[in-house]
């Protein structure tokens, strides 16, 4: 089941954003703590958290309106079960008054990219020296 974050899932989100090479967790803590953005788990019943998205809307009156999918993370035990693919479904559905999501992931990071490039995202831009010295692209995705 994916849902909203609750203050209680803090914890074990945490945990999940350990996974990852490069994180925001100053970012995460403004989302639970201010609503700056949403964060969104999955949740797989009875079990630890399993996956969350932390997205960051920007201006709904902007042209186009802009949605960025800062952190999205699953699990590896439960990994290539869908858990990716609901939680990106649900980001999109929640928010779904924007034109486009968008995320950036290295360019050396051929699993990613072919996960969302499945998704229906496509190559924006190259983002030379985008993480910390590495290359990386921006995806889109259209939401409208």
């Amino acid at each position: 089941m994916i849902r909203g974050a609750m203050s209680a899932d803090r914890p074990a989100v945490r945990e999940l954003q350990k996974l990852l090479d490069v994180r925001a967790p100053a970012l995460l803590e403004a989302a639970f703590d201010a609503g700056l953005g949403e964060v969104l788990v999955a949740d797989a019943g009875g079990e630890a958290l399993v996956g969350y998205a932390l997205a960051v809307p920007g201006d709904e009156s902007a042209e186009p309106s802009i949605v960025y999918l800062a952190e999205l993370v699953v699990a590896p035990g439960v990994r290539r079960q869908g858990w990716g693919t609901a939680l990106l479904d649900a980001v999109c559905a929640e928010l779904d008054g924007y034109d486009q999501l968008r995320l950036t992931v290295r360019e050396d990071d051929t699993a990613a990219r072919a996960f969302y490039r499945d998704r229906g995202f496509w190559e924006l831009a190259d983002l030379p020296d985008h993480f910390d010295g590495e290359d990386g692209r921006l995806l889109v995705r259209d939401l409208a």
